[in-house]
C-alpha cells in the first residue's frame, strides 16, 4: 500500500490540471479574444506570443533583437520546440497545457514526499488552480522544486544542475543564491563545491551558445526589464493610480527598500542561528521571504508568480513545530489575498480593453489587499522560526 502513496498526489494534480483547463476552454473556443479572455478569467500569453514573437515561422526565438523572447533562453527555447509541433496557435495552447500538466503532477509529487501533510494546499489554492496555463513559468518551478528536494536529499551535483535550468527559465532563482550560499555556510563543509560548480557550468551550457550568437536577442530579457517603467500589479502602479504618483528613479527606490527590509531581519536570523536550527530550513525561510520581498517591490507582478511562492510556503509549513498549525490560518488569508487579485486584474484589463471590468480605484485596492497579505504571512512565518529555538531537526516530520 505504502508503494500507491504517490497515486493520490497524482490523481489529485491531474484533476486539477484538468479543471484549469476547462476554465480556459471558453477562450480557447473563441481563439483567446480580447476582452473576452479577460473577463472569463483565462488569458494565456503562450497562444499570445505564438505568432508575435515567430514561433509560428520556427525561426531561433532570439535571432531577431527586436522582436525576440522577453524570457531568459531556458523559456524561449522550450516555447520554440513545442512550437515545432504545433499546427497553429491553439494546437500550440493544448501541446504547452499537456506538458504543464505532466510538471505539476510532478511537482505535487516531490511535494507529497516532503511535506505529506501540506502538499494539498498547493494543489487546491484557487489562485495556483487559476494560473496554472497563463505562462511557462512551471517549467522553472518544477527545476527549482526538484533543486531543494535534491538538496534534502544531499544530491548537491544534480541540485546544482536543476537550480541552474531554473534561472534560465525564469530567472528569480537567482535572487535565492545568497540563502542557498548561508545554507552551505551552515553545514560547514566543503560540499558547496558541487553545488555551485554544476551550476556554472549549466548555466554556461544553456546560454553560451545564444549570447555568441544572439547577443542582442539574448540581451533583451535584460535590457526590457530595466527599462520598463511601473507595469500591473506592482505597489508603484496602485500608488500611481491612487495618488498619480511617478517614480522616475525605481530601480534606486526598489534597492534601497530591499536593502532596508533585508536589513531588518539581520538581527533576529543572527540570533536564530545561535539555537539549533537546521540550516535547510533556514534556506527554505530565506527563499521565501527573498522572493516575497521581489514580488512586492518588483515594477511588475503578474498573477502566476503565486505559482513560485506557493511551494515554498508548503514546504515551510511541514516542518514539524506546534506553532505551525496557527501559520495555516494566515496561509489562506494570504491566498484569499491572492485569489482576490486574480480576480480584479483580469476584470481591470477587461475595463482597459474596453469591456465591462473594474475601476482603477478598485484595482488599486486589490494591489494594495495582496501586498498586505502576502506580508502577513511572510512576517508570520519569519516571526514563528526566527524568534524561537528549534525542538529538532528543521526537516522532522519529512520523508
Amino acid at each position: 500500500m505504502k508503494r500507491l502513496t504517490w497515486l493520490f498526489p497524482t490523481l489529485t494534480a491531474f484533476g486539477v490540471a484538468l479543471l484549469s483547463y476547462l476554465k480556459s476552454w471558453h477562450c480557447r473556443s473563441n481563439f483567446f479574444a480580447s476582452p473576452d479572455s479577460y473577463t472569463h478569467l483565462c488569458y494565456s500569453d503562450i497562444p499570445a506570443l505564438f505568432g508575435s514573437r515567430g514561433l509560428d515561422l520556427g525561426i531561433n526565438p532570439y535571432a531577431d533583437p527586436a522582436n525576440s523572447m522577453e524570457y531568459p533562453v531556458g523559456t524561449g527555447y522550450i516555447a520554440s520546440l513545442l512550437a515545432r509541433f504545433s499546427n497553429d496557435f491553439i494546437h500550440f495552447f493544448d501541446i504547452n497545457v499537456a506538458a504543464i500538466a505532466i510538471l505539476f503532477a510532478a511537482t505535487i509529487h516531490l511535494l507529497s514526499r516532503q511535506a505529506e501533510h501540506h502538499w494539498q494546499l498547493f494543489a487546491l489554492a484557487p489562485a495556483v488552480v487559476s494560473s496554472l496555463y497563463i505562462n511557462w513559468d512551471l517549467w522553472g518551478i518544477f527545476a527549482l522544486v526538484l533543486s531543494l528536494h535534491l538538496l534534502y536529499r544531499e544530491r548537491f551535483d544534480l541540485a546544482g544542475i536543476f537550480f541552474a535550468l531554473s534561472i534560465a527559465i525564469k530567472f528569480f532563482p537567482l535572487f535565492l543564491i545568497p540563502a542557498v550560499a548561508l545554507f552551505f555556510y551552515l553545514r560547514k563543509h566543503r560540499s558547496f563545491l558541487p553545488f555551485f560548480g554544476y551550476m556554472s557550468l549549466t548555466l554556461l551550457a544553456t546560454n553560451l551558445s545564444t549570447v555568441i550568437l544572439y547577443f542582442e536577442g539574448w540581451s533583451r530579457f535584460f535590457t526590457f526589464n530595466q527599462e520598463r517603467g511601473i507595469d500591473l500589479g506592482s505597489l508603484w502602479y496602485a500608488l500611481n493610480l491612487l495618488f498619480d504618483l511617478n517614480f522616475d528613479s525605481l530601480n534606486l527606490v526598489v534597492l534601497l527598500l530591499a536593502f532596508l527590509l533585508t536589513s531588518s531581519i539581520y538581527r533576529p536570523l543572527r540570533k536564530a542561528l545561535k539555537f539549533e536550527v537546521s540550516p535547510y530550513e533556514i534556506l527554505l525561510l530565506l527563499s521565501f521571504l527573498s522572493l516575497a520581498l521581489i514580488f512586492s517591490l518588483n515594477k511588475v507582478y503578474s498573477p502566476q508568480y503565486i505559482l513560485w511562492l506557493t511551494p515554498i510556503a508548503v514546504l515551510l509549513l511541514s516542518v514539524s513545530h506546534d506553532r505551525y498549525k496557527e501559520l495555516r490560518t494566515y496561509f489562506w488569508i494570504w491566498q484569499a489575498g491572492e485569489a482576490i487579485y486574480h480576480l480584479s486584474v483580469w476584470q481591470y484589463l477587461a475595463e482597459y480593453s474596453g469591456g465591462q471590468g473594474l475601476s482603477e480605484e478598485l484595482y488599486a485596492l486589490s494591489i494594495v489587499i495582496r501586498i498586505a497579505s502576502l506580508a502577513v504571512f511572510a512576517l508570520s512565518v519569519a516571526r514563528v522560526r526566527l524568534s524561537l529555538p528549534s525542538t529538532g531537526p528543521a526537516h522532522a516530520g519529512l520523508d
